[in-house]
């Protein structure tokens, strides 16, 4: 970058007429955001995780059962155990290992269980989180550019129902935890489908930034703290201060072992909010592919549902209106929801779930019963009743199945909802974690 000016990516918020993209500078004449926090954003969308990529990088050039068996070791009893490890895993791992002095363990552990008590929380995930994070074109890329748009949806939905179910345990993010090691992989599947994508010849850095970049890692936390609160208020669940404080204390921390910057690591729902707003002021619309993401997310949320003799009477549209009235009218409308009378259940059971939340403050048997009912609900949901697809490990890609038509690689590998499947690399590819360098960016 020369002059302190760098480029927004042509994807996103801030073309001129001739859709080139242009310096943020410019940009206050069209009501895009301006000024030293979108700057900094902005080089953001071209900043990914070198810690985790180098240890791909390296891993790529080791036989894959070698490499495989190292990690498993180095998750299990830590890289002590690990003989000759690779400087670049070590380096990953005294990162990982390397507490942030803010974290408390103890409000770690109260976020958990704040979310855990709430029986409705899956239909936060399934219906506000997800459909906003779909909602965003460049971040859903990876999962759009691997063919697998449609026939993988319940599998994500059950990843990442996994995912926050391990995080939000006693200890979920301890080091000898599930949640971690989960973390973990996550973190390392990010860093393997940035690789292969740029290797794929299919990814536009122009248009879209890195992938996988630290504005999406961000935005994709913050919708598992910050949005999930918003959404369980409007279900009407009631949350103390320290309550709401310990849940986005959490998720800053699981944010932390994904590889999320500092700076991004939010502290309350305030900061939260305004990172957002500016997220959703850079992100334009969303396209058919978050269309496509979210149409399949509600067909496989409303299979479940069918599970459930109510439901049995009902159609795929009471998961659209459940989620328009969770993510709002103009999100639903650009995501292009039918409409549906069934947006008004929303309102309607919130005063019971109001009450229900009354009774919990003031009596303790009513606290005992959401402390077990809550988990309950998620256990089910990941039994062989619940969410179709497998319960095994979250699996390292090695191949990249592209969109069909656009080549003739196929899918070998099945991955976590952040991660499309996977191809070996055949190609050297330009980096796009060098911080938004325009010669090798576009």
């Amino acid at each position: 970058m020369t002059d302190g000016k760098y480029r927004v990516p042509s994807g996103y918020s801030g073309l001129d007429s001739a859709g080139v993209p242009k310096d943020v500078s410019h940009h206050v004449s069209q009501n895009v955001p301006h000024g030293p926090r979108a700057e900094k954003y902005a080089k953001l969308l071209w900043r990914t995780d070198p810690l985790a990529e180098a240890v791909m990088d390296e891993f790529s050039r080791m036989p894959e059962s070698e490499w495989r068996a190292l990690l498993e070791l180095a998750l299990a009893k830590g890289l002590d155990a690990v003989p000759h490890a690779p400087e670049s895993l070590r380096a990953l791992f005294h990162q990982l290992e390397s507490i942030p002095f803010w974290v408390d363990r103890d409000r770690c552990n109260l976020g958990g269980a704040t979310f855990l008590r709430c029986r409705l929380g899956f239909a936060v995930l399934a219906m506000l989180s997800l459909p906003i994070i779909y909602s965003w074109p460049a971040g859903n890329k990876p999962l759009a550019l691997s063919g697998q748009l449609v026939h993988r949806a319940s599998q994500r939905l059950k990843d990442t129902t996994r995912y926050v179910f391990a995080v939000c345990q006693p200890d979920g993010l301890s080091r000898s935890s599930e949640g971690f090691a989960m973390t973990v992989r996550v973190r390392l599947i990010h860093a393997q489908v940035r690789r292969l994508l740029l290797d794929s010849g299919q990814w536009r850095s122009e248009a879209w930034g890195a992938p996988i970049n630290q504005c999406h890692m961000a935005g994709t936390n913050l919708m598992f703290s910050v949005g999930v609160l918003d959404g369980l208020t409007r279900l009407g669940y009631r949350f103390e201060r320290v309550e709401r404080e310990a849940l986005i204390h959490l998720w800053r921390y699981a944010g932390y072992l994904l590889g999320v910057e500092h700076e991004l690591l939010i502290a309350d729902e305030f900061e939260g909010h305004r990172l957002l707003d500016l997220m959703f002021a850079f992100e334009p619309q969303p396209d058919d592919d978050s269309r496509a993401l979210v149409d399949a997310l509600m067909q496989t949320s409303y299979t479940y549902v069918r599970n459930f003799r109510p439901g049995r009477w009902c159609s795929v549209n009471l998961c659209y209106g459940i989620s328009r009235a969770l993510i709002g009218d103009e999100q639903a409308a650009a995501l292009r929801y039918p409409k549906t009378p069934w947006k008004w259940l929303v309102p309607a059971i919130r005063p019971a779930t109001w009450l229900v939340e009354t009774a919990r403050k003031f009596s303790t048997r009513v606290q005992a019963l959401a402390t077990v009912a809550g988990p309950k609900a998620f256990r089910h949901l990941l039994s062989e009743r619940g969410l179709k697809g497998r319960t095994g490990e979250f699996v390292i890609p090695r191949r990249i199945a592209v969109r069909p038509g656009e080549s003739e690689s196929v899918s070998e590998s099945t991955t976590s909802h952040a991660a499309p499947e996977t191809a070996e690399p055949e190609s050297p590819r330009e980096r796009a974690s060098d911080g938004g360098k325009e010669g090798k960016q576009g």
